[in-house]
């Protein structure tokens, strides 16, 4: 499977993709509380369904201990799924798979598992990041 494949299963099930680049869709999608970003990119042998900017890192390392203490334990708990950080202290929330191995059923998957976690864990990551904020 590759981009063009990935944007046609996006457009099939209503999930609207803008292609950025040759290796890059954006979409996006309505959380409960917010519109979440997500881009898809392609890179080797993989593709990532991210939500980037999921938040922003509090900058003191203090006051972002908490914050990247519970995106570990989400980690362990999340099925598929994972949280990351960028050099720009942005927060990641993505699901990888290998090209090789992708069919449509997981492409529904990947932005099914991205965009249940995106709002289980949305709440609690915006109070911890407005914590560090207020330090």
């Amino acid at each position: 499977m590759n981009l063009d494949d990935i944007r046609a299963c996006l457009v099939a099930d209503g999930w609207p993709a803008e292609l950025l680049s040759e290796t890059t869709l954006q979409s996006r999608f309505r959380g409960k509380a917010r519109i979440f970003p997500m881009l898809i990119h392609t890179e080797g042998a993989f593709v990532r369904f991210a939500v980037l900017p999921y938040a922003r890192a509090p900058q003191d390392p203090d006051d972002a201990e908490e914050l990247l203490r519970k995106l570990l334990r989400w980690n362990r708990q999340m099925n598929l799924a994972k949280f990351s950080i960028d050099e720009d202290d942005d927060v990641i929330l993505s699901v990888e798979y290998r090209l090789a191995d992708l069919d449509p059923s997981e492409v529904r998957d990947a932005v099914d598992v991205v965009s249940f976690y995106a709002d289980k864990y949305h709440e609690e990551v915006g109070a911890l990041v407005a914590a560090g904020q207020e330090t």
